[in-house]
């Protein structure tokens, strides 16, 4: 399900992004996409009389609430900055996809740019295996080899969402596992997420390389579903990182087998 802009709401959106040239740029004149609110990002699991609360908001309603919104407006002006900054992003191709997932995209720009201050000239959508279509998300060389990068967003789960109400259902939260239902004796939601990354897409891209491998979590919109990593057995990937824009926070996570030096270790657990 998706909510689409009524008519006046359309005026608004244009008027806001009037105010970004660079970003207005990157999109096709007036793109019917541009004027898409909300989606269900459960793949319509979200009851219909709660779709406005809990579905996510796409760049056309961060555009619409964007003076009421301090958040939104900060991620606006981040990304007309960004794009003034780095060219390569500043196209029709990267418009399509903010228009088709803003917050999975944001969070590629923002680490893109945190590579670049960090002296990084990163390598963008990485194919390293060419029975494959697949591909991870940057290549870089700090310290004289590559190391791929795979960036995930991930959002809280829908039993979790669900508990965010009037009256709150009861649950349980730890640092080590993060909020969940009483209810829920499943896997930890950053092991859920880490082994369906895995699976679909980073042992598929990488089989038959001895490739390093960084998986950057951003886990801002799933938290406090998602707070920390409690598995360090994770043989395809050498390390985790997990941020929070938001609350300014950032964990380095590495793995039993991982391959990276002690310079690396520094350099990647200091990055986000």
């Amino acid at each position: 399900m998706i909510l689409n802009a009524t008519d006046e709401e359309k005026k608004i959106i244009i008027k806001n992004l009037s105010y970004y040239p660079t970003l207005k740029s990157i999109f096709l004149e007036e793109s019917p996409l541009l004027f898409r609110i909300q989606y269900d990002q459960y793949k319509g699991k979200i009851p219909p009389e709660r779709f406005e609360e809990i579905a996510e908001f796409l760049i056309g309603g961060i555009l619409l609430h964007l003076n009421s919104q301090k958040d939104f407006k900060k991620l606006i002006e981040s990304l007309e900055c960004w794009l003034k900054l780095y060219p390569e992003y500043a196209n029709i191709e990267f418009g399509d996809k903010i228009l088709s997932n803003f917050f999975n995209f944001f969070s590629e720009i923002e680490v893109y740019d945190t590579l670049k201050r960090a002296g990084c000239n990163p390598e963008k959508d990485v194919i390293i295996n060419k029975n494959t279509k697949k591909n991870l998300d940057f290549k870089i060389c700090p310290n004289g080899r590559d190391i791929l990068i795979e960036i995930t967003t991930p959002r809280m789960s829908m039993r979790v969402e669900q508990m965010f109400e009037v009256v709150p259902h009861p649950g349980f939260y730890t640092p080590e596992f993060g909020i969940e239902t009483d209810d829920y004796f499943g896997n930890p939601r950053d092991e859920v997420i880490v082994v369906n990354k895995i699976l679909n897409q980073i042992s598929e891209v990488t089989q038959g390389n001895d490739s390093i491998v960084i998986l950057i979590i951003n886990n801002t919109y799933a938290w406090p579903n998602l707070m920390s990593c409690n598995r360090d057995d994770y043989n395809e990937i050498d390390a985790i990182i997990i941020y929070n824009s938001k609350k300014k926070i950032s964990k380095f996570y590495p793995m039993a087998t991982c391959c990276l030096s002690e310079k690396e270790i520094q350099f990647f657990s200091t990055l986000m």
